[in-house]
Parts: structure tokens; sequence; C-alpha cells
């Protein structure tokens, strides 16, 4: 977040911005800003532009960085955050409604291929002749064309989010434990950490029904060599994988905080960086400030790898914040300008700074200012460089909605394990046969 300690680095920033836009032209690379591009389709001149944002560290960071961008260019940026779960829906009814509310909009990856087949956003591709450069990681690109990986340009990756395995490497040392590698290992020492550490919980499960539950449990179903569809889209969510990996699961629950069950990213962050667990899976954005004195209790002793596996499987998710503009759009030429502005290296590294941004740009991770704030990095970008994306299919949405419903409801002890797979495969089913 934009602290009071960053105000004065801030106005030097603004102020280089100033003095450096008077010698930028226009770039295809995303790397510079156009500001000639700046009217709308009805040819008026742009005042501002509004931006559909998660609420979180990620939009108040946006919220910091863009009065220099209307020092620069004469352009408000208005940055409508909204929570998780009210922002996609708000999105698609000002698309399908045409009601121009929005001229850019962040979109969680799996989100892409349902805006794709429902041609919601402005196709990129001819504002990028050159294509984009060769900066931007090659995963996270992949996740905004459409078909994924192969098809037109629609969405730039904005916030270079990928899950990480976070560890108490000073409990871990004290009771000469080893970094796990399996989730058995994590387990046993989770286990360990509760049996002899006071007011010390082993794990933290992301339980909030929905979204944060599936993306909490999946690595563990992809650990235990789990698919959530076969080579002919047929749903396995309750195959012997996904029971055994919903069984270490309730496991890792008996070993975290009172009330997990609702617990979703603000609640992880906390319990890490307050001191209160041992281990947990989180995205490396929700936890910038865990080396922050002023803010985390565990400063120097949390460490971070690749999510374990089990039986030789192991996959870390993708998570990529993409930026879109939507076809509903009235200034799509100012906005095409605003998302090179935004996603160029030097404004991802300002966000990255402020605390609020992952940066989607491979040269950031090199970078030795940044890696002096997050020592994380480094292993970050081999995370982004090998990780996994969640099924590419405009379905995904009320999949996971139907499949975290039901994984609450086990967790919550209100089915049993093989039940609720079995119930939620066959209501996946039908959705995908609709």
């Amino acid at each position: 977040m934009f602290k009071k300690s960053g105000h004065y680095l801030f106005l030097c920033f603004m102020i280089s911005i100033l003095v450096l836009g008077g010698c930028q032209g226009s770039s295809t690379s995303g790397s510079t800003t156009n500001t000639e591009g700046t009217s709308s389709k009805e040819g008026n001149e742009v005042k501002e532009l509004a931006v559909a944002a998660r609420a979180g560290a990620m939009a108040d960071a946006l919220k910091a960085i863009v009065p220099a961008y209307k020092e620069e260019t004469g352009i408000a940026i208005n940055v409508v955050d909204m929570p998780y779960d009210n922002l996609k829906e708000t999105i698609v009814l000002d698309i399908q409604n045409k009601g121009g509310a929005y001229d850019l909009v962040m979109m969680d990856d799996p989100w892409m291929p349902e805006f794709g087949e429902g041609n919601m956003l402005v196709e990129l591709d001819s504002y990028f002749e050159d294509g984009l450069d060769e900066d931007f990681i090659e995963n996270g690109v992949a996740l905004g064309k459409h078909p994924y990986n192969t098809g037109k340009l629609i969405a730039l990756p904005f916030i270079g989010n990928v899950q990480m395995f976070y560890y108490r490497s000073d409990l871990l040392d004290k009771y000469k434990l080893n970094a796990p590698t399996t989730w058995d290992d994590v387990v046993e020492n989770a286990k360990e950490i509760v049996d002899k550490e006071p007011d010390t919980y082993g794990y933290a499960v992301r339980g909030q029904r929905g979204n944060p539950i599936v993306s909490d449990y999946l690595p563990l179903f992809w650990g235990y060599g789990g698919e959530v569809f076969n080579e002919n889209m047929e749903a396995q969510v309750n195959s012997q994988a996904g029971i055994e990996a919903m069984n270490t699961y309730l496991d890792l629950k008996e070993l975290s905080p009172k009330g997990v069950e609702t617990f979703d990213s603000d609640q992880i962050a906390t319990a890490l960086t307050q001191g209160q667990i041992g281990m947990t899976i989180a995205w490396p954005s929700w936890v910038s400030q865990v080396d922050n004195a002023e803010s985390s209790k565990v400063v120097g002793k949390i460490e971070f790898s690749a999510i374990p596996g089990q039986d030789g499987n192991a996959s870390a998710m993708i998570g990529n914040w993409m930026l879109g503009i939507p076809q509903s759009s009235k200034k799509v030429n100012a906005a095409v300008d605003f998302m090179k502005w935004v996603t160029s290296k030097e404004i991802q590294k300002e966000m990255a700074k402020q605390g609020g941004g992952a940066p989607t740009r491979e040269s950031l991770y090199n970078d030795e200012e940044l890696i002096k704030m997050y020592r994380h990095y480094p292993a970050q970008l081999e995370a982004l460089v090998n990780s996994v994306a969640r099924p590419r299919t405009p379905k995904w949405s009320q999949i996971e909605d139907t499949w975290g419903m039901y994984l609450s409801q086990i967790l919550v002890g209100q089915l049993e394990v093989e039940d609720g797979l079995n119930k939620a495969n066959d209501e996946i089913q039908r959705i995908l046969d609709r």
C-alpha cells in the first residue's frame, strides 16, 4: 500500500515522469505512452477513463500511481474498485447492456475464455503491430489470447500472480524439520508445530466458498495426480486422486486456525505476516509486506518454495490479473494508451514498490532494487515460467462455483468426502453437457 514514508519518493517519481514524458513518443511495445490517440469513438476529447479493479492492494497501488498519468496527459483515471465476488458480474452486465461505464477492466485469468467466447473485449493486435515486447512473461501473454496461447490478443497480463508455498524457516530449523516436498511432509510438519509451538497453528487453508477454496485445493488435487477433465472433457473431480487430496485438505484444516472455513486472501496474509501459522499457500501480491518491519512480525523468518506435490506430481497455479478494454467503451484509443503506460516496465516497477503489484515483465524479477525489497522475486519468476493454467473453458466460472460449493460443504462437515465429490462431479458434468 502507499505509505506516508513513500510520499517523497512518489513525488520524485511523478516529477521524473513529467520530465521524461516530453521526450517519449508512441510505442507498440507497451513501454511508452502515446498521448496523441486520446479521442473517443465520437471524436470528443477524453478527460477521464474509468478502470474497474479488484479492491485491495492492487487497486490501492493503481490509485497511487495514476495521478502521474493525469499530470502527463491531462486524462484523469478513475479507479473503481470492488470486491472479487462483484467484479466479474458488474463488468459483464455493463458490457452486455452497452453501458460504457468502464474503459478498462481487470479480470482474473480463468475468466478469459468466457470473455473471449462472448466477444466482450476489444482485439488488441492492431494496436501492437510488432507484437508485445519479449520482456512480458510468455505464460502471462498466453492467458490474454483467445483461443488460449494461439488466438488473438484481447488482454495484457497486468499482475503476475502465481501460487507459492510459504513456510516459517525458523520453526522448521528449531524443531529440525526439513522443508516439505510432499503433502505428507506438510501434514507432519504442521502437527509438529501445533504440538510444540504455543499459540501457533501448523497451517492455514483458504476455505471461503467458491473461487478461494477451489484455488486453494487445486494444487493438492494436481499434486495427487488429479485432472479436472479427461481427454473427452468429462468431469473427473471424484477420482481417487480427488478423494485422497480432500482427505489431506481436511487434515490440514484441523491444523489451521479456527474459522478457516471463511478465510480468503486478507485472512491468509494476516495469519502469515502476524506469525500465527507455520505454512500456507499464498499468492505473492497478498504478502508483499512479509519483510516489512512496520507490518510484519516474521521479518526474515519466512521462506518460499514450489508447491509441494505427491507421488511426483506438483504444479504451481498461475493466476495473473489481466487488463482489457470492453467492447462497450467509447474511448478505445485513449484506453489503449493508458494500457501501454500502466503495463510499461517503469510503471510496473513503481506499482511493485508501492506493494500492490507482482510484475508481468521478466526484467523486473531480476531488478536489484526490487529483489532487495522482495527477496522471493527470483523464486517467483521460476514459478511463473513453470506454472500451469486452470482449465480453459468458458464454463469455468460455473464449474468453479459448483465445485467450490461442494468442497465448502465437505470442509464444514455437511457432506462426507466421497458423497460430496460424487455430487460435485455430477453437477459439473451437467454444466459441461448443456
